[in-house]
C-alpha cells in the first residue's frame, strides 16, 4: 500500500500532521508500507524532518493509494479514483461543504471521515 500525507488546503492552513516523520519511518520499517509527504512550509514537521525520517518530500502523489489528511481538501485538489482520510465535516450534512461531497462522489472517491471512525463501544 502507498500512503501518501497530503499538503493542507483549506485556509487558513492547518499545521496538525496525521503522521509524524517518526510515524511515517515505522510505518515503512515495520509494516514495509510506501509513505510519501507532499512538502509543505506550513505543516507542524517541516520538510527537513519527514527527509531527515528517510521521506524526502514531493508535490505529486497521484501514486499513492490512500491519502492522509487533516481538513476538508478544496474540491480543486481532490484526485479521483482515491482513497482520503481527513475531516470531512459532511457527516452533519453541513451546507457548506455540500459541493465537496458531491465531487467526492462525482470523483468515485472512497472518503474515510475521522468523525465517524468509532470502536466497538460507539466512542
Amino acid at each position: 500500500m502507498k500512503i501518501g500525507l497530503i499538503r493542507e488546503g483549506k485556509l487558513p492552513p492547518d499545521r496538525r500532521v496525521p503522521l509524524s516523520p517518526a510515524q511515517a519511518a515505522r510505518l515503512i520499517g515495520d509494516h514495509q508500507l510506501s509513505v510519501s509527504v507532499q512538502s509543505s512550509s506550513v505543516r507542524a514537521f517541516s520538510d527537513q524532518e519527514y527527509a531527515a525520517a528517510g521521506l524526502q518530500p514531493v508535490e505529486d502523489l497521484s501514486h499513492c493509494d490512500l491519502l492522509l489528511g487533516i481538513k476538508e481538501v478544496p474540491v480543486e485538489q481532490l484526485i479521483p479514483g482515491k482513497t482520503y482520510c481527513f475531516f470531512s465535516h459532511t457527516i452533519k450534512k453541513q451546507a457548506y461543504n455540500r459541493k465537496l461531497l458531491q465531487e467526492i462522489l462525482r470523483l468515485k472517491i472512497r472518503l474515510i471521515d475521522y468523525e465517524v471512525l468509532t470502536d466497538d463501544h460507539g466512542k
